[in-house]
Parts: C-alpha cells; sequence; structure tokens
C-alpha cells in the first residue's frame, strides 16, 4: 500500500512541477525578458551536462570563443538560430528553464561540441537549448566543451578557440 501512496506523491509532485513549467513558458512566451548569459567554467560543470561517462573519463576541455566564430563552425546553425527560440524544434520548458536561470544569475554549463562526421565543423551534442538562448539574448561570446582526445578539428572548425 505505501508503493502505491509514494506514487500517487509522486504523481503529483510532477504535476505540479509541470503545470509551473507550463506557466513559466506562457510568462517568457509573451515577454521573454533580456538576460546576460551565466557560464559555469569550472571543471565540475562537465558533471552538469549530458555526456557520456566515457567520455568525460577520457578528458573534457573548455574553450572561448567569439559567438559568431562559434557560430560559424557549427554545423547547420540555423537550428539554433534566435528566430527559432519559441519554435517547435525546441522543447519551450527547456528554453524557459534556461532564461529562468540566466535571469536569476545562475551560470549553466556550456554546450558540448563534436566533430560532424565528414567536415572539420561542430555539431552540438548537447546544449542546444543554452546556445539558442544565448544566441537570442546576443551573447558576444561563448565557452563550449570538447572531447580532450579527439579535438584536433577543433583548430579548423574554430580557429579563434582558446582554452580555458
Amino acid at each position: 500500500m505505501a508503493d502505491v501512496e509514494n506514487f500517487l506523491e509522486e504523481m503529483a509532485r510532477l504535476r505540479e512541477e509541470l503545470e509551473l513549467q507550463n506557466e513559466l513558458v506562457m510568462t517568457y512566451m509573451s515577454n521573454t525578458p533580456q538576460v546576460q548569459p551565466r557560464w559555469d567554467t569550472s571543471p565540475q560543470s562537465v558533471s552538469f551536462n549530458d555526456i557520456d561517462d566515457s567520455i568525460v573519463e577520457q578528458g573534457v576541455d573548455i574553450y572561448c570563443a567569439p559567438f559568431e566564430h562559434v557560430w560559424n563552425g557549427i554545423y547547420e546553425p540555423g537550428i539554433y538560430d534566435k528566430n527559432t527560440l519559441w519554435e517547435d524544434v525546441h522543447d519551450p520548458r527547456k528554453i524557459a528553464k534556461i532564461i529562468d536561470a540566466w535571469k536569476h544569475g545562475t551560470a549553466l554549463s556550456p554546450m558540448f561540441l563534436v566533430k560532424h562526421g565528414s567536415r572539420a565543423m561542430a555539431l552540438v551534442a548537447d546544449g542546444k537549448h543554452r546556445l539558442t538562448v544565448a544566441r537570442y539574448m546576443g551573447s558576444e561570446s561563448i565557452p563550449f566543451m570538447v572531447s580532450s582526445y579527439s579535438s584536433d578539428w577543433l583548430q579548423t572548425a574554430i580557429p579563434s578557440a582558446k582554452r580555458i
């Protein structure tokens, strides 16, 4: 009986959380505030990304570059353009959570880039919503993570990238 009660309590909590997220989406969709992107570039920030443990174990480096240079080094960046902020290509709850975090001064971990299979360009493996919001907010520079063991492509894709 306790299992059923615990399950029902958890479902009620999740429903309430979803309602709050939906309210946040509606608020920010109708009036998107201008916020300053804040980034956590500490070594611990790697653990906040959705990066496979085997990659993390081999090492992840954090770089920074002017936003436009990163933009030009990403394969098909239009998906993340500022006019797509509230489009169906993005999860509006994730967009709202990022805006809310930055509105309240919370630093988020940088996106994680990997090499495009056949091109010396970057693919956004994790952080698509952070990239889109940063683009919307007019970020001048942007940090990003890449795998330490396979970063040789980076110099071609984003030549101005500097390791932090």
